[in-house]
């Protein structure tokens, strides 16, 4: 789980938020479903609010098909889907395989999209229900790792998750 968490922190730009999150082996939302939600284009990424809040750092965010690829500044890229699920939210799907290793697996992020701004939560697995996790056979190795590959409706798996009240922030330049 801590490539997975590398690789994913990476994406979503949260590593003081993204202990806990959850992933799976395999994808659990098919790649072909994925649809259009965030525009192309450079972001500056916000892990705080606030009228001096400085980007942290700077992504590109291009756009082939249904897939996008994030290229950060030093050029290393992470395919992500987008699949829609309640309140116009949106379950970003993070490749986060290991090119040159065998390491594979997917993590997971809600986005909340508004124009040039995006709201980055993440849903901690042990700030969850246990009793539900368990009811929807969630593999919790302990608080930090929580794989969903039993999950069997991911889109309403994650849309009654619980997830941080102050979200990273993308916004398009």
């Amino acid at each position: 789980m801590q490539g997975l968490m590398k690789r994913i922190v990476f994406v979503a730009l949260l590593s003081t938020l993204l202990t806990g999150c959850f992933g799976s082996n395999r994808p659990m939302f098919p790649l072909e479903s994925g649809v259009r939600a965030l525009e192309p284009g450079r972001y500056a990424m916000f892990e705080i609010y606030g009228p001096g809040a400085k980007p942290s750092e700077f992504m590109d965010v291009r756009q082939r098909g249904n897939i996008y690829e994030f290229v950060n500044e030093k050029g290393a890229v992470n395919p992500v889907t987008f699949h829609p699920i309640a309140r116009g939210r949106h379950v970003a799907q993070v490749n986060v395989a290991e090119k040159g290793t065998d390491k594979k697996g997917y993590g997971y992020a809600i986005f909340e999209i508004n124009g040039r701004e995006v709201s980055v939560y993440i849903a901690e697995c042990g700030k969850q229900d246990q009793a539900m996790l368990k009811a929807a056979r969630v593999d919790i190795r302990d608080k930090y790792e929580c794989y969903i590959d039993n999950v069997a409706d991911p889109a309403a798996f994650f849309a009654n998750l619980k997830h941080n009240d102050k979200p990273a922030r993308m916004v398009r330049q």
